[in-house]
């Protein structure tokens, strides 16, 4: 299935497009949901601590003995059922990496990249010409001509541009704005967003990814 990407420049105007040839087939949900709960389990720490009876200060001794006091029996002042006891099953510090095999990544990538191309959510943008002005009013005024000033939308950021940093400070602080860099795009970054605008020099990356042939 062939689609077509319109490409504007940064006054919003429409001057090409690109073509993408994308897979004909429907996405594999079952790997986009594995590689999407690899992902989040990924960025946990797993720092989380808490302390048990035998972790808490406070002494062993039985605070009063057995029977005869008429007070429920107690055999430490750390007991769980007291302020400042210990706590029962908390958390501790884990590992909560888990791997996906490469095949699957690229799959995941290739998929969620296709429907959104699919669904005509990816944009070129082209700022050879360079930036007059790099400010964030310019790149909001952008995203007004083309419709997407209340879309939640990913930048991806071409490394080698030469007008990679006036561009940055475009598209910084603006609201449901995020941007990456090419080869940090991921299928967790495309399907928490509603429209992708790439600059032009990656273009050609994302055509490779979405046939299935490049996973970053």
């Amino acid at each position: 299935m062939n689609k077509t990407i319109p490409i504007f420049n940064l006054d919003g105007e429409k001057i090409n497009t690109e073509n993408v040839e994308l897979i004909d087939a429907k996405p594999n949900m079952d790997v986009i949901h594995r590689y999407v709960v690899a992902f989040l389990a990924n960025q946990r720490q797993g720092t989380s601590s808490t302390k048990t009876r035998s972790d808490v200060s406070g002494a062993g001794k039985k605070p009063w003995r057995q029977k005869g006091t008429g007070r429920a029996r107690i055999g430490s002042i750390r007991s769980p059922l007291w302020r400042h006891g210990g706590i029962v099953f908390g958390p501790k510090p884990r590992d909560y990496t888990c791997h996906l095999p490469d095949k699957m990544k690229r799959i995941a990538l290739r998929d969620t990249l296709n429907a959104l191309i699919g669904d005509d959510g990816l944009v070129g943008i082209d700022v050879s010409d360079g930036i007059k002005t790099p400010k964030t009013k310019v790149f909001s005024i952008f995203l007004k001509k083309i419709g997407l000033d209340k879309a939640k939308v990913l930048v991806v950021l071409d490394r080698n541009s030469a007008h990679k940093d006036e561009f940055l400070m475009c598209i910084r602080n603006i609201e449901n704005l995020s941007y990456c860099y090419a080869e940090q795009i991921n299928p967790y970054l495309i399907m928490t967003h509603e429209r992708i605008i790439a600059q032009t020099g990656i273009l050609p990356l994302l055509k490779k990814i979405s046939s299935g042939e490049v996973n970053v």
